[in-house]
């Protein structure tokens, strides 16, 4: 694998270290939100970062690895993203720049490739679009990936699917793992105040530059929706309740959005002080990292990360490195802050969330890639007691689990409810609970289920299943043996596009049959199931195994 460290001396990055010495980014609210000049051709765009050359891509052109920001090293390591000086003449855009540095384990490479070109120069986005004129709805995409890994150059990510249905596409790279997270004081950005949450900061900058820019490839600054799924979906959600970039898009879709926080998450108090522990081991302080080798600090964290933390932690008893509550960029856990009444958004999830993190197979080898499940209740049980803190908490939420799957006809196998313990407590109950919060204060939200299972050996249907079909890149060879790749699968995957392109263009979303996507009601059949039972089907109907998630409204902290 290759990994950079420093910016590269070559391709895409070449022309990055051209780009260095902009102006200091102003406060996050302040961050100007205006329009550019058009290109000379239908390949070359104008934009604040300079004028870039795109290719075409049958009928959509690609502008790939286009900078929204200056790349955060050196001293700009833990700060606030600084905007860009342009450079002189046309920039080739045709390659994507590098990921974020990252390690992805087995179970992530189900999904996510590993990455052979990684930097902290990294903070670049991808556009695709049909045309530069006119005005297309916007679709900004926000990976996932534990806020520790993904990137926007997988070939799982592209764009081109959906600009063919008529809105313009971005997909943006951020800081990752230690280089987005990791929180002190004695990196207190001189521009806004800021000590942690570089990684959203990345995000709010990239649209801040959408807003600024879109214009220019035929997209409408005033039709923007966020799209982000599993941590960048939570990410989308924390942008919408900011005011510094709630102007910057008016639409939202959370694929499978979690929430984190303490003691689950750290404190701000406790991520300074795992800063600090960091530092001691690599024996500087908080602002030397800075001048600590990116891969070295990369490993250092990681190695971290793994080991249990000293005595004197309160929290981040799960997650020692996440977005953490700061006031500032991270007001308070998103899914007990009201939604801006104004922004639709719509929420979903795959049926076996859990699946991911313990029923995860290797449909090339055969192997199973995570650990085995509990065989027995008193297995179950001791799984589960951590996430709930006391042994009768425990007993309830497996009761309440058993019973709705008996009543369902589903298995009641212990290592079958626990797949469905583990993910409802760590991601559905919380956004199921929140779009029923918004729904009954009357804002608009609609809520979809991905059902359609994986392929043999794998079962169910997996955290993350659904974005081989969203971005209609299931027949590549990377993805086809473990989603298919038949009538099925691309029948599907035009109805999950078909969905989310109404969404983002219409202020009355259609589903692929014609039939109106519903605003979601608690309790109705208001909400779309995809791929049930295997098949192509586009239902309307109740969420799936919400019976199962009133038992945590009696759990604490849940």
């Amino acid at each position: 694998m290759k990994i950079d460290t420093q910016p590269a001396a070559h391709g895409v990055l070449t022309r990055r270290r051209l780009l260095l010495g902009g102006a200091a980014l102003a406060p996050l609210a302040l961050w100007g939100c205006g329009g550019g000049s058009s290109g000379d051709d239908e390949a070359v765009v104008s934009t604040s970062s300079g004028r870039f050359r795109g290719q075409a891509e049958g009928s959509v052109t690609a502008w790939r690895g286009v900078p929204y920001a200056q790349p955060p090293v050196g001293a700009l390591r833990f700060r606030s993203p600084q905007p860009v000086q342009p450079a002189s003449g046309i920039v080739d855009a045709t390659r994507f720049g590098p990921a974020s540095i990252q390690s992805i384990g087995s179970g992530v490479a189900w999904i996510y490739p590993v990455q052979d070109q990684q930097s902290e120069d990294c903070l670049t986005l991808n556009v695709w679009t049909a045309q530069t004129t006119g005005k297309r709805p916007v679709i900004v995409w926000l990976h996932g990936g534990g806020f520790r890994t993904g990137a926007t150059r997988m070939p799982l990510m592209n764009g081109r699917a959906l600009a063919e249905r008529g809105v313009v596409v971005v997909t943006v790279n951020y800081r990752l793992g230690a280089f987005g997270l990791l929180s002190h004081p004695d990196f207190t950005d001189p521009g806004n105040g800021s000590i942690t949450n570089w990684q959203l900061q990345d995000m709010g900058a990239a649209l801040q530059w959408v807003r600024q820019n879109i214009a220019e490839f035929g997209g409408d600054p005033n039709q923007v929706t966020v799209m982000g799924q599993s941590g960048g979906a939570m990410h989308t959600a924390l942008l919408a309740q900011t005011p510094a970039y709630r102007a910057c898009f008016q639409r939202a879709v959370l694929l499978s959005p979690p929430t984190l926080q303490p003691p689950v998450s750290m404190t701000l108090a406790d991520a300074n002080a795992y800063t600090e522990l960091l530092a001691s081991r690599l024996g500087t302080t908080p602002r030397g990292l800075r001048d600590i080798p990116a891969q070295a600090l990369h490993a250092a964290e990681l190695a971290l990360n793994a080991q249990p933390l000293p005595a004197g932690f309160t929290s981040g008893k799960a997650w020692k490195l996440a977005p953490v509550i700061d006031g500032k960029t991270y007001l308070a856990d998103w899914t007990r802050t009201p939604w801006p009444a104004d922004l639709p958004v719509a929420i979903t999830y795959t049926l076996d969330e859990g699946a991911f993190w313990l029923d995860l197979y290797d449909p090339l080898s055969g192997k199973l890639l995570t650990q085995a499940l509990p065989g027995s209740t008193a297995a179950l049980t001791g799984a589960v007691l951590p996430q709930v803190g006391s042994p009768g908490a425990a007993a309830a939420v497996i009761d309440a689990y058993t019973q709705a799957a008996l009543a369902e006809g589903r298995s009641t196998a212990p290592g079958d409810v626990w797949i469905d313990i583990f993910g409802d407590r760590l991601l559905r109950v919380h956004g199921t609970r929140y779009a029923a919060t918004i729904a009954k204060a009357g804002a608009p939200v609609r809520f979809g289920t991905f059902m359609h299972p994986v392929m043999s050996p794998g079962r169910g249907v997996p955290h993350c299943a659904e974005l081989p079909l969203v971005f209609s890149t299931y027949a590549l060879d990377y993805y086809k043996g473990k989603v298919g790749a038949g009538p099925t699968q691309s029948m599907l995957s035009d109805e999950v596009i078909g969905s989310i392109v109404s969404f983002a263009r219409d202020a009355e979303p259609r589903l692929a049959s014609g039939r109106a996507w519903p605003l979601y009601q608690p309790g109705g059949a208001s909400s779309v199931r995809w791929g049930e039972g295997g098949t192509a089907a586009e239902v309307i109907g109740a969420v799936p195994k919400v019976e199962q998630l009133k038992v945590w409204d009696s759990i604490p902290g849940v």
